[in-house]
């Protein structure tokens, strides 16, 4: 990990990610006597938590801000397997393995919390609450890469962009204007396109007024056309 990212001693039982992490199912007694150590810690754009193939020394639950987990191929081409968002855990693979599967690169200013995986892991021993918390946010993890597959399999190069959109607009559910610090080249390397093929469309949907952007912001503002596109069922209504 980048070792000029600050940290400091977090408290779990003033969290208000509590209800977000693993740690949701325990009460205040069990809190109390983790046995570990949870380091706050923030990242500035461009930091890496971790490499991948470096040994696992961390897990991470994402407070607030973005992450996008990179994986690179053989020819050297790098692709996003995940962009994350508040409350979502990275690096627990670790917990089966000495080393990291990816790469873990702060994409926004993000607040994070760090936790020791051979702690952990003794703890997910000690506390069966905490490892079958793990265990499902695994599942759902997997559930979400395996529902993408299946549209980059099966939508056309406008549908997947205007699906991953919407997708974005739903994390951020109480914003009009919604934090948008994804470059081209990464949405290009998340959707398994090009990125003049992305910069394309995003220029057709601006020019329809379907979406606006200034700075790393984005309004949506036709979210129904777009649902047409994407081919969702929310379509049919009106804008």
């Amino acid at each position: 990990m980048n070792s000029e990212i600050a940290s400091k001693r977090s408290d779990c039982l003033q969290c208000r990610m509590r209800d977000q992490s693993i740690f949701a199912g325990l009460n205040t007694e069990e809190l109390c006597s983790l046995g570990m150590e949870v380091q706050d810690i923030e990242g500035r754009q461009g930091d890496v938590l971790y490499r991948m193939k470096e040994p696992a020394r961390y897990a991470y639950t994402l407070r607030n801000g973005a992450v996008k987990l990179v994986s690179s191929l053989e020819n050297g081409q790098d692709v996003i397997v995940r962009l994350l968002h508040h409350g979502d855990l990275l690096g627990f693979e670790g917990m089966q393995g000495e080393h990291h599967r990816h790469s873990a690169i702060v994409l926004a200013p993000s607040q994070l919390c760090r936790l020791d995986l051979a702690e952990l892991q003794r703890l997910s021993e000690r506390l069966p609450k905490v490892r079958a918390a793990i265990l499902q946010r695994w599942q759902d993890a997997l559930q979400k890469s395996e529902e993408r597959i299946i549209e980059l399999g099966a939508k056309r190069a406008e549908a997947r962009l205007a699906t991953f959109l919407l997708q974005w607009a739903r994390r951020y559910p109480q914003l009009r204007s919604l934090p948008f610090p994804l470059t081209r080249t990464d949405i290009a390397a998340f959707l398994g396109l090009s990125t003049e093929h992305v910069s394309r469309i995003m220029a057709d949907f601006k020019r329809k007024a379907l979406i606006q952007e200034q700075g790393s912001q984005l309004e949506i503002l036709k979210p129904k056309s777009l649902a047409h596109i994407a081919g969702l069922s929310e379509a049919h209504k009106p804008d």
